[in-house]
């Protein structure tokens, strides 16, 4: 049930993803190979986070709610977001851990037998009966 909101980003999106968010912060003088360290550091630390939680982290950094939105990210900065983004995937996961998976729907309600129809049926005419009296005084007076 909560398989598609935790499956990991593909790791070519995710280093396409990374790529984009650190280009403003580009230093023309890092040799490439600390380049490759770098982008194998920011893989190995969102290796298991899912698109969804990677993209909202990173939009989140460069929007207007982030005060240090103007600092280059670290890993953590951006993996410590994601979870954040988790939080309620990580209680839905808790909860049916220890719950078990929520009923279908149909088995939440038993059906009524007839007389229970009927029981409620006429409860539902006596309720509405009182109802229109009620509005009936009120346009008396």
């Amino acid at each position: 049930m909560l398989a598609p909101l935790t499956a990991p980003a593909h790791p070519a999106w995710l280093m396409a993803r990374i790529a984009a968010l650190l280009s403003p912060y580009f230093e023309k003088d890092t040799p490439q190979a600390v380049r490759e360290i770098e982008a194998e550091d920011w893989a190995h630390a969102l290796r298991d986070k899912p698109q969804w939680a990677v993209e909202k982290a990173v939009r989140w950094w460069k929007s207007a709610d982030n005060p240090q939105r103007r600092k280059r990210p670290l890993e953590g900065d951006i993996a410590a977001r994601v979870r954040f983004e988790m939080m309620a995937v990580r209680a839905a996961q808790i909860h049916i851990n220890a719950n078990g998976p929520a009923p279908a729907p149909q088995e939440l309600v038993a059906p009524l037998t007839p007389e229970e129809r009927a029981e409620r049926s006429q409860s539902l005419q006596e309720v509405m009966a009182h109802i229109q009296a009620k509005v009936r005084e009120g346009e008396e007076k």
